[in-house]
């Protein structure tokens, strides 16, 4: 979110010193690079935001589905049984929760919370 915000401050600070300063040549380039990278910087943000919040259910079955397959290769490699190499769950075990918790952290960082769906955030689970 903060990092939106200042996109549009950093577009809207470019435009006033395009506007103040438009007979002076060097600052006034200035203000338009600044006012352009902001705009440009932002529209691309808004892309990225409304990509991530479009289509979030499907995102949380897919990681629904995914936590499941691994809670039961997670019970299999426990069990008596030696179908599957423990390593190779443990080390999958490990990713996801490490994936898990990365993606919950952003998710409610105030810098970054407008890139993430908190809604998925808050459907992971963490495999024990």
């Amino acid at each position: 979110m903060l990092v939106f915000i200042f996109t549009l401050v950093l577009t809207v600070i470019g435009y006033l010193i395009l506007k103040k300063f438009y007979h002076h040549e060097t600052i006034s380039v200035i203000g338009c690079v600044l006012g352009l990278f902001g705009f440009i910087t932002a529209v691309a943000m808004l892309g990225v935001i409304f990509g991530v919040h479009v289509g979030v259910d499907v995102r949380i079955e897919e990681k629904r589905i995914e936590y499941e397959a691994l809670c039961e290769r997670y019970e299999i490699a426990t069990s008596e049984y030696e179908d599957v190499s423990k390593s190779d769950v443990i080390k999958d075990v490990a990713e996801w929760n490490k994936s898990v918790y990365t993606y919950k952290h952003w998710a409610y960082n105030p810098w970054t919370n407008w890139f993430y769906s908190r809604r998925l955030a808050d459907e992971l689970e963490m495999i024990d």
